[in-house]
């Protein structure tokens, strides 16, 4: 048994085989149908011409009895039913019957004085009657001529019935030769049939899949310069443009995932540079700039009741301060603290980070503050105190950005494709185009009191909750930054 089951799995693993043994059984009953379709129509057919031959023997027979028995009288009829049975060699008996049914003379002794039928055939016809599966019986009634109707009074117009059987031997001998002839031609016609599928079912079908399959297996070592396509323009051939589209935009796939790798690593082994530089820079110059700017403090008191001096003091102090702003700054983004995520409404963050951006606006510049939300906005999962720090951020440079002649400063919340988007929209000059490329990077800064830490934080920021940022400029001026975050699992998470 198990023999048999590895058998049958080895054939159900094989293409060729679960096409062509289903098409060769098809093809063995299809035949076997026709011949025997063909054999039982011919028997049909040979069946009537035999009945019809039958028939006209039996009216000839009959006539003949019907002469002689009027010349030579009813001693001449046992001879002559003889001489009838003798006539052709499918005739097994021919007996004469009386009107009662009963065998008076017949050419098989063995039926004399028997009733060879329980119900009398028809009085009006010759009646065909099967009696067994190799004979048959054809019945004709034999009636009074009528000059003896004439001549002896009133009598019955029937004489009798002649009764002759047929053997079937002839048919079933054709029916048989024939079967034979067409078995004979079928089965090489079958063998020739199943050569051909075989053969036409491995050149269409199994040798280009096995070529594509190759083809397949060569990709996937690593060969990039295979090609699957043989220009067949059926199903196989459509199968290996696909698999060559799928392998070209892989290998694009693949070469564009390598850039942005590659920017990754550049990246991370910048910020791995920074961390260093800044850790190294806390400890050298966190404690002098301390030292400095207490000395400076106490030099300004000195010299407060001189101006000149004491406007140089204070200057020192500005730079010492911006010097102590950019340290933060550099320690924050090298060691970014680790973020608190909890399920949290976007919108009521929005507002408290417009409540801020409010009160530490420094122009005089005229800005209005427009916002744009909708109600029914799904939570995201974040820490609410590092979205404030980027969403403050980007407000504040774009407040920045307007301090000239002031302007109108959009923050808008929606949904979209399935992601929360913020949209701080100013309506400033917008950013030169030479400089866009740069934006994010480290210490990249237009502003002359700027450390270029704050959009590279905010990115940072923003890729930890599994969002992006990015900005557009346009054409009508501003500039538009656009924060997607994913919605929230509604599962608030522990530090």
């Amino acid at each position: 048994m198990s023999y048999i089951r590895s058998i049958w799995a080895r054939l159900d693993a094989s293409v060729r085989a679960r096409v062509f043994l289903p098409s060769a059984l098809l093809f063995a009953v299809t035949m076997a149908t026709m011949v025997f379709a063909s054999v039982e129509l011919l028997g049909k057919d040979l069946e009537v011409a035999a009945h019809q031959r039958a028939e006209l023997f039996i009216h000839v027979a009959a006539d003949g009895l019907t002469a002689a028995m009027i010349h030579s009288g009813a001693n001449a009829l046992p001879e002559m039913l003889t001489v009838v049975n003798q006539h052709r060699e499918e005739i097994i008996s021919v007996s004469l019957l009386r009107e009662n049914g009963v065998v008076i003379s017949s050419s098989d002794k063995s039926l004399l004085e028997t009733s060879p039928w329980s119900e009398l055939p028809s009085r009006d016809r010759v009646t065909v009657v099967p009696v067994d599966a190799k004979q048959f019986a054809v019945v004709r009634p034999i009636e009074n001529e009528d000059r003896c109707v004439r001549c002896h009074g009133p009598v019955s117009k029937l004489n009798g019935w002649l009764d002759a059987r047929f053997s079937r031997e002839p048919v079933t001998s054709a029916k048989t030769l024939l079967a034979g002839k067409l078995a004979t031609a079928a089965v090489p016609s079958l063998v020739v049939l199943l050569a051909i599928a075989w053969w036409l079912l491995g050149r269409e079908v199994v040798n280009p899949l096995q070529r594509l399959v190759r083809a397949m297996q060569r990709a996937a070592a690593g060969d990039i310069e295979v090609v699957a396509n043989e220009g067949r323009p059926d199903e196989v051939g459509i199968a290996a443009r696909g698999f060559d589209a799928t392998l070209s935009a892989l290998h694009s796939s693949t070469r564009e995932l390598e850039k942005v790798y590659a920017d990754r690593m550049v990246r991370a082994d910048r910020f791995a540079a920074v961390g260093e530089m800044a850790t190294g820079l806390a400890h050298e110059i966190r404690n002098p700039l301390a030292g400095l700017s207490g000395a400076l403090e106490l030099l300004a008191e000195d010299l407060a009741s001189s101006p000149p001096q004491a406007e140089v003091v204070k200057e020192m102090r500005h730079q010492i301060g911006r010097l102590t702003q950019t340290m933060e700054g550099l320690l924050r983004f090298a060691r970014p603290p680790r973020a608190r995520m909890r399920t949290l409404d976007v919108n009521a963050v929005l507002e408290n980070v417009l409540f801020l951006v409010r009160q530490q606006r420094t122009s005089k510049a005229t800005i209005h503050i427009v916002r744009h939300s909708e109600p029914l906005l799904p939570p995201v999962d974040g820490d609410p105190a590092l979205l404030e720090q980027v969403f403050v951020n980007v407000c504040l440079n774009a407040c920045q950005a307007m301090n000239g002649a002031g302007g109108t400063l959009t923050v808008s919340s929606l949904l979209r494709d399935g992601r929360v988007i913020i949209e701080i929209a100013d309506s400033g000059p917008g950013i030169p185009e030479a400089v866009r490329a740069h934006i994010f990077t480290p210490f990249f800064t237009t502003r002359h009191d700027g450390n270029g830490l704050g959009l590279a934080i905010s990115a940072r920021i923003v890729l930890e909750h599994g969002g992006l940022i990015d900005f557009s400029c346009p054409k009508s001026g501003g500039t538009i930054f656009s924060v997607s975050l994913p919605i929230g699992t509604s599962i608030e998470q522990a530090a």
